[in-house]
């Protein structure tokens, strides 16, 4: 089932009216579990992937508890390691298909919600190795990986910050006015979805299909279906990904799930790095705690006077990882250089302030209203960069662009 079907609305509508009606936290966790089992259910096509789902689900329980009680370094690294691995397997990222044997590929499982599934996994083994992770059964963390509002496409939410709905499943919209916009939250999202996100996505094929079809196309032509293409596919994903977010995050709180907030006007950052606190926020959050945290410390911890000078290194590792974790074909590569290029110029430029005028001079430089348009303009173009190269393959892609700029010269 797509969460964003009418089947999956009139679902939410018919159960959220009664959900609180159940005398207790257990009649109610016990019916949002078989919530998340059924939608699991229509998620996974075959026997392979429910076996490969349950392989991946019990390792993570297991190694977290392993890892509650013994704190071992190497479990938890060869364990990321090997997860890892697994994920490249399945996903059949084009770069481990020209390097490994191709038998590796013949049998490949897909299992939708992977991706997050991962990100969560991650989180848990690492909190639970750091001794952050209370009251970690079975029950509690199979409905946290399954969870239906986060299952899909995020929000990535800790598994502290769901134990602490999960647990209580009690109401947390106080009174008809706020459950009033839970529910016209839930709307905007299907309308963001359906027609706004609709249409963008419209004019983005009709753009493409232009740009790659054989017949010749005047030079005003050519450039105006650049513009719509260069414009339209990050409109398209922006309303398409803030209303899924804002279906699960509304219809959450409906049942007492609090969901974490993953937009923020992210088209209003100055740079790549505010983009990253403002775009799918909790992506960029897990990536500032457990990508370029652990670097950066690692960096710190053996040359500490280096440390700040290198940090520049670390966002760049941290948001190229985080692009082609996006996709498996070689445009995501050059999603995430471009993102890690542009977050590592953003820290070099902040590092050459500080250097020039001290930190005094880099707040003076903040708070210009002017100097913020300009870097709010910038940083929306190279946002529609980076995702120029996001929807389709990287030849096609480099066609487009030499067919622009061929017509332009």
């Amino acid at each position: 089932m797509n969460v964003c079907s009418i089947e999956w609305v009139v679902c939410l509508l018919v159960l959220s009216a009664f959900f609180f009606c159940l005398p207790s936290p257990c009649l109610r966790q016990g019916l949002l579990a078989v919530c998340n089992l059924a939608f699991v259910a229509t998620l996974v096509p075959d026997v392979r992937a429910w076996i490969a789902l349950s392989g991946f689900l019990i390792s993570g329980y297991l190694v977290a508890k392993m890892l509650q009680a013994h704190s071992r370094r190497w479990v938890l690294v060869t364990y990321l390691a090997v997860l890892v691995s697994a994920f490249v397997i399945l996903k059949q990222y084009a770069f481990a298909v020209a390097l490994l044997p191709a038998s590796l590929f013949h049998r490949v499982v897909a299992v939708v919600g992977l991706s997050y599934m991962l990100f969560r996994q991650i989180q848990l083994v690492v909190d639970a190795y750091q001794g952050q992770i209370e009251n970690l059964t079975v029950w509690n963390y199979l409905n946290y990986q399954l969870n239906l509002f986060g299952l899909v496409a995020g929000p990535i939410q800790r598994y502290q910050q769901f134990l602490e709905s999960w647990a209580r499943l009690e109401p947390i919209l106080a009174g008809p006015e706020p459950i009033l916009r839970a529910y016209s939250r839930v709307f905007i999202g299907v309308l963001k979805i359906s027609v706004v996100a609709a249409a963008c996505l419209a004019v983005f094929d009709h753009c493409h299909d232009a740009l790659t079809a054989t017949e010749p196309l005047t030079r005003s032509k050519s450039i105006t279906m650049f513009l719509g293409l260069f414009y339209f596919y990050p409109a398209y994903i922006y309303f398409n990904f803030s209303g899924y977010c804002d279906m699960v995050i509304g219809g959450a709180s409906l049942f007492g799930l609090k969901m974490p907030e993953n937009f923020d006007r992210p088209f209003f950052a100055r740079n790549m790095i505010d983009y990253w606190t403002r775009w799918h926020r909790t992506l960029g959050f897990w990536i500032r705690d457990y990508v370029f945290t652990p670097m950066y410390m690692a960096i710190a911890s053996r040359w500490p006077q280096k440390a700040a000078s290198l940090a520049f290194l670390c966002y760049f590792v941290a948001l190229f990882l985080t692009g082609i974790w996006h996709g498996s074909t070689w445009n995501f590569v050059m999603f995430g250089l471009l993102n890690g290029l542009g977050v590592a110029a953003a820290k070099l430029w902040e590092n050459h302030l500080i250097k020039k005028s001290g930190r005094q001079g880099l707040r003076k430089y903040l708070d210009s209203p002017r100097i913020r348009r300009v870097a709010v303009a910038a940083n929306f173009h190279y946002v529609c960069l980076t995702i120029l190269f996001f929807p389709v393959g990287m030849a096609k892609t480099l066609q487009i662009i030499k067919r622009v700029v061929t017509q332009m010269i």
